[in-house]
C-alpha cells in the first residue's frame, strides 16, 4: 500500500497562515513611534549655542569688574608692605644710633676712668720720687714733716676738687694731723687748729645718694617699655537727633540738611594729641629717646653735675608728659618718681678753700728763713 504525496500550498498551511497573522502586530510598532523632526534638533542646538554665549559673556564681565579690583589690592598691599619695612629699617637705623651713642658714652666714660687710673699712679710715682728725693736731701726732721704734710695737704686738695673723693679726703686730713701731732712743736700749733677746722667743715657736707639715684633711673628705664603711649582722640560734639515726621516734611528735611552739613565739616584747635599719632618706628625712638635721657642724667649723677642732671630730668619729664598717656598709673608713678630724683642733691659739697693750706705756706715760709739764718756762717 503506498503512500501519495499531498501537496500542500502556502495558503493552506497552518504555519503560513500563523506567520500570516503575525505580520501585521510587528509592522504595527513601526508604524507608531516617534519621528523626531530637523526642526526641532534645530531649536535645541541654537539653545544651547545661545545659553553658552551667555554665560561666556557672564563670566566675561565678572573678570572686566573684578580685575581692576584685584590689581588695585594687589598695589595697595605693595605700597604697605614697602612701607612698612621703610618705617622697620628707619626704627633699626634709630635704635642702632642710640645704641652707639650710648656706647660712646660709655666709653668715654671708661677712658675717663682709665686716664684718672693714670692719673692717680703718675701721681703716685711722683710723690713716692719725691719723697726719695727728699730723704736725700733734707736733713733736717722738721723740714721733712713739713714737706710731709704739705703733700698731704695738696693730695687733699685733688681728692676733693678733682676726683670729688670726700672720704679720702677726711683720711689724708686725718693723717696730716697725726703727722703734726709726731711733731709736737708749740709753733705748729695753728697749723695743727686750721686743719681740725678744715676736718669739722668736711665732715659737716654730707655727700648725696648716688647710689639711691642710680637705683631709682634704673628701674624707670626698665619700666619705660612697659608705659603706654598717648593715643589720638579726637573728641566731636554730639549732633540732636532728627525727628523723622511725615506731617512737616519740609522742617524734617532741612533738619537732616543741617544735621548732614554740621557733621560732614568740624572746625576746631589744634591739640597736642593731634601729633600723636606715631609709627612702631617712631614709637621705639621715643622709648629709646627717654632711655637715654634717664642714662644721662645718671652718669651726671655720678659725676655730681647738678646742671646736667636737672636738664636731662626735665627733658625725660617732658618727654614722658607730651608723648605718654598722662592718666595712666605707670605714667603717674614715673612722673611722681623724677620728680622725687629732680628734688634729690647731686651737687658735690666742695669747700672754696682749706685755711690749712694758707697756714701751712705761712709755716713753711718762716721754716725757710730760719734754716737760711741758720746756715750762714
Amino acid at each position: 500500500m503506498t503512500d501519495t504525496p499531498v501537496a500542500v500550498t502556502a495558503s493552506e498551511s497552518p504555519l503560513s497562515q500563523g506567520s500570516a497573522k503575525a505580520d501585521p502586530v510587528k509592522k504595527d510598532p513601526i508604524k507608531n513611534a516617534p519621528v523626531v523632526s530637523a526642526k526641532t534638533g534645530r531649536a535645541v542646538a541654537w539653545f544651547s549655542l545661545v545659553l553658552n554665549l551667555i554665560l561666556v559673556a557672564a563670566i566675561a564681565a565678572v573678570i572686566w569688574w573684578l580685575w581692576p579690583q584685584w590689581t588695585a589690592l594687589q598695589q595697595q598691599q605693595q605700597v604697605l608692605q614697602q612701607q612698612q619695612q621703610q618705617q622697620t629699617e628707619q626704627g633699626k637705623q634709630q635704635h642702632q644710633q642710640l645704641t652707639d651713642q650710648v656706647q660712646r658714652q660709655l666709653a668715654l666714660v671708661v677712658d675717663q676712668q682709665k686716664q684718672q687710673g693714670a692719673l692717680d699712679q703718675q701721681q703716685q710715682q711722683a710723690l713716692l720720687q719725691l719723697q726719695l728725693e727728699s730723704k736725700k736731701q733734707l736733713s733736717n726732721g722738721r723740714t721733712w714733716q713739713l714737706w710731709q704734710i704739705q703733700q698731704l695737704l695738696q693730695l687733699t686738695g685733688q681728692k676733693i676738687w678733682l676726683e670729688q673723693d670726700m672720704p679720702a679726703a677726711l683720711r689724708l686730713l686725718q693723717g696730716a694731723e697725726q703727722q703734726l701731732a709726731l711733731l709736737q712743736d708749740s709753733s705748729m700749733q695753728p697749723l695743727r687748729q686750721a686743719i681740725q677746722t678744715d676736718l669739722a667743715e668736711l665732715q659737716k657736707n654730707t655727700l648725696p645718694d648716688v647710689a639711691k639715684i642710680q637705683l631709682g633711673l634704673t628701674s624707670l628705664r626698665k619700666a619705660v617699655n612697659d608705659l603706654p603711649l598717648r593715643q589720638s582722640e579726637r573728641e566731636l560734639d554730639d549732633a540732636a537727633p532728627v525727628a523723622a515726621t511725615s506731617s512737616d516734611w519740609q522742617s524734617t528735611l532741612l533738619q537732616h540738611w543741617n544735621s548732614f552739613w554740621s557733621s560732614l565739616v568740624h572746625v576746631r584747635p589744634t591739640q597736642p594729641e593731634d601729633l600723636s599719632v606715631l609709627s612702631a618706628g617712631e614709637q621705639l625712638s621715643l622709648r629709646n629717646s627717654l632711655q637715654q635721657q634717664l642714662l644721662l642724667a645718671e652718669l651726671a649723677a655720678m659725676k655730681y653735675q647738678s646742671e646736667l642732671y636737672q636738664a636731662a630730668l626735665q627733658q625725660a619729664m617732658d618727654t614722658l608728659q607730651r608723648y605718654f598717656a598722662a592718666v595712666d598709673p605707670k605714667v603717674k608713678a614715673a612722673s611722681e618718681q623724677i620728680v622725687q630724683l629732680a628734688a634729690l642733691p647731686v651737687a658735690f659739697p666742695a669747700p672754696a678753700a682749706l685755711q690749712s693750706s694758707a697756714v701751712l705756706d705761712q709755716v713753711m715760709r718762716q721754716s725757710l728763713v730760719e734754716n737760711m739764718v741758720e746756715s750762714k756762717p
